[in-house]
């Protein structure tokens, strides 16, 4: 036979909507031994569309993935100014428990930036089976971590200068940061004026899931470093050579990957294979 002939991993991708939140799956067409869910969810003035290079590759290690978007945000329902500007991080944690309980099953759950510090008090409340904040908004126990107030009376959005100098390391081309910078959403003051200024607390001993704290060496936001955060939870950590925050979106993208993936296989139980019989004893 010839190795042309060989199929690549097949693919699956399935567009859903979870109590008015656009949910996009990417998974295996087949079943793997890899029975969680896999998670994710976008940080401030982004999307789901933030995780489109990590869904295929997880999905493609055997993950069925979850990306979605918090409410008035690529895909999920609308929110009227005066409501958005006083929505508060305990209004993105319930838009993140209705998916969790949709999905069924205890996921991993991973967040990125404001994401994180949503999914970090998420998982007080919900049965997960792993935790991993990316480049994450910590929680009080570090302090305040925005050094600049955020007006309450106007969603946020930086300019496009200063949003590629905050969120990429490396030199992105302007054709690709101008796709990315019109993608992005004006967040809402009030989530970012209350993570950012150290009023989010976390109970570390109602977190029984293994955590991994992943940041980005030259990260040129607040957020504190990955071991900073880890010491929170007592979890692991990884430090990625020259990645800004949105490392997943950079070149070094399915490096980070590959290490998040070989920890969540070492931390998350798999269930036995049995062992092949060897070809002269099948019957």
């Amino acid at each position: 036979m010839s190795i042309l002939s060989l199929e690549p991993v097949a693919l699956d991708e399935a567009d859903h909507v979870v109590e008015g939140l656009y949910v996009k799956e990417c998974s295996p067409a087949r079943p793997t031994q890899i029975a969680a869910p896999l998670l994710m969810l976008h940080g401030a003035c982004h999307g789901w569309w933030v995780w489109r290079k990590w869904q295929p590759f997880f999905a493609a290690a055997g993950w069925r993935t979850f990306a979605m978007s918090l409410r008035n945000h690529p895909g999920s329902y609308p929110v009227p100014e005066a409501d958005y500007l006083r929505l508060t991080v305990a209004d993105y944690v319930q838009d993140l428990l209705a998916v969790c309980r949709w999905l069924g099953r205890p996921p991993v759950l991973m967040g990125h930036s404001m994401g994180g510090i949503v999914v970090q008090k998420a998982a007080e409340a919900a049965e997960i089976a792993a935790l991993v904040p990316v480049a994450a908004i910590g929680p009080a126990q570090l302090g305040r971590q925005n050094p600049a107030d955020i007006d309450p009376a106007r969603p946020v959005l930086y300019p496009p200068e200063a949003a590629r100098k905050r969120w990429f390391h490396e030199a992105i081309p302007d054709a690709l940061f101008t796709g990315f910078y019109a993608a992005l959403v004006p967040e809402s003051s009030g989530v970012l004026g209350e993570a950012g200024m150290g009023r989010i607390a976390v109970d570390p001993e109602r977190i029984g899931a293994p955590v991994l704290c992943v940041g980005g060496e030259h990260d040129a936001t607040y957020v504190p470093k990955a071991d900073r955060l880890a010491a929170v939870y007592g979890g692991d950590w990884i430090t990625v050579p020259d990645a800004g925050h949105n490392m997943m979106l950079e070149s070094m993208a399915i490096d980070v990957a590959q290490r998040i993936n070989q920890w969540l296989l070492g931390k998350l139980p798999l269930p036995r294979v049995p062992a092949p019989q060897p070809a002269h004893l099948e019957m």
